[in-house]
Parts: structure tokens; sequence; C-alpha cells
């Protein structure tokens, strides 16, 4: 070609030497807006892998958050089984496996680990420039910048949860321990209620259990500290599940609007 555009000068073709210029800038221009589409495609293609991979993610995290409301929500109920027998020993009767459990349970916290990698990988690579909605970039850092935020707080909640035990120590007997340790070790939603009716429990061994319960008046005092602190993780875990559906929700709708 440039050969010819040398002839095509020495013959003073200037039409002709337009023409060939013209075709290499054509050339030119297309072959860069094909390297230029075939670079849009690929990030394309890789976003929805990231957009798939972040919604796999957080739906695996949303059944972990609903166990942690669960679960929270039985130990509240153990809670106030504590303060219950702090009153009326007799209610330790009433219901005798979820006071050996709520001795040694009641204060127990758990934050469900969540599914970051895919998140972390986009942020630490510089690749969450490839998310081409705002609104889902926003959904996404809410949800994981929240559990980041509430994690500065489990300090406070293994010290709660330290001081029950040692509040707390002493009020089963060593029988007891060994029983739920050795047939439970950790009670789970539904777990007592199921068992209950299976258990026998010797009830003068029980009742002596909740009047020991009774005298310890500084244990008594910290049960509405635990109290609150499981009202503020319910409340904490919900907050987190709402969070986790609105992103999913979100992440769904874009992966849709950009199917390849």
């Amino acid at each position: 070609m440039l050969q010819r555009i040398a002839r095509y000068i020495r013959n003073h073709d200037w039409f002709a030497v337009v023409v060939e210029i013209l075709v290499i800038i054509v050339g030119l221009m297309l072959a860069l807006q094909l390297d230029r589409w075939r670079e849009d495609r690929a990030e394309l293609e890789l976003e929805y892998i990231y957009i798939n991979r972040l919604a796999d993610d957080i739906a695996k995290d949303i059944p972990d958050i609903e166990y942690a409301i669960d679960l929270q929500s039985m130990r509240l109920v153990l809670v106030n089984l504590l303060m219950e027998v702090a009153e009326d020993p007799d209610a330790a009767l009433e219901y005798p496996l979820h006071f050996l459990g709520a001795i040694d349970q009641a204060a127990y916290t758990y934050t469900p680990t969540l599914t970051q990698h895919t998140f972390e990988n986009l942020r630490t690579t510089g690749d969450m420039r490839l998310i081409g909605s705002e609104l889902l970039k926003e959904k996404l850092f809410e949800y994981y910048n929240y559990d980041e935020e509430q994690r500065q707080y489990r300090p406070l909640q293994f010290m709660t949860e330290s001081r029950h035990f040692a509040l707390a120590a002493g009020i089963l007997d060593r029988q007891q321990v060994t029983f739920i340790q050795d047939e439970f070790l950790f009670f789970r939603p539904g777990q007592i209620d199921e068992a209950a009716a299976n258990v026998d429990i010797e009830e003068d061994r029980l009742r002596k259990a909740a009047v020991r319960l009774g005298e310890r008046t500084e244990l008594i005092a910290w049960l509405p500290y635990v109290r609150s602190m499981q009202l503020e993780q319910i409340e904490v875990h919900k907050a987190r599940l709402e969070r986790a559906n609105e992103a999913l929700q979100v992440l769904t709708d874009y992966a849709e609007s950009t199917s390849l």
C-alpha cells in the first residue's frame, strides 16, 4: 500500500492518494473499534459473573442470618425464664430443661459469618468499576459495611457472656452441668421444646438449683443487661437481614436487565 501511495504521489494522482489514506484510516478505526468492542464484551461478561457470584453469596448468608434471629430469640426466652425463677423458684419446675439450659447459655451470642469473598475481590482489585448500577453498589456497601460496623461490639458481647458465666458458676450441680454438656452442649431453636417431653429431671435437685439462683443477688442484678443484649442482637440481625434481602433483590433485578 505504501508503494502505491508513493507511485500516486510521483504521478501527482492526489485523488488516489486521498483514497488510499482514507482506506488506511478507516481500517485503523475499524480495528480499534473491534478491539474496544471485544474489551467491552469481556468486561460485561466479567461483570455478569461477579453479579451472579454476589447473588449466590448473599443467598447463602440469608438462612444463617435467619437462624441467628431464631437463636437469639430463643436465648431471650431463656433470660426471661431466669428472671422469672429469680422471683419464683417454682417456675423452674414448670420448665426444667429450659431452666438448666438458661443457667448455662442465656448469655450466649451468635454472629453469622458473611460470605464476603466476591465483594472483597471487587473492592481490592478495582473491579468495582465494572458494576454499572450505582444503586447496586450502594446496597452492597450498606450490607457489608453494616456487618463490619457491628463487629466492633463483639468485645462487649464477650464481656457480657463471660460475666454471666462467672456469676452463674455453681448454680447447677456437677451432674446437671454434665447432663447439659453430654446431651445437648448447645441448645438450638426448637430443640428444648422437643426434648423436654422426653427428659426426666430430678425435681428436688432442680429446686435446689432454683433456690441457689435466687440467692445470687449480683447475678439477678446482671440479668437485665443480658436481656438487653439479646434484644439488641435480635434487632441487629433483623437489620442485617433487611439489608441482605434488599441487596439480593437489586442484584436479581440487575442480573435480569443485563443478561448476556
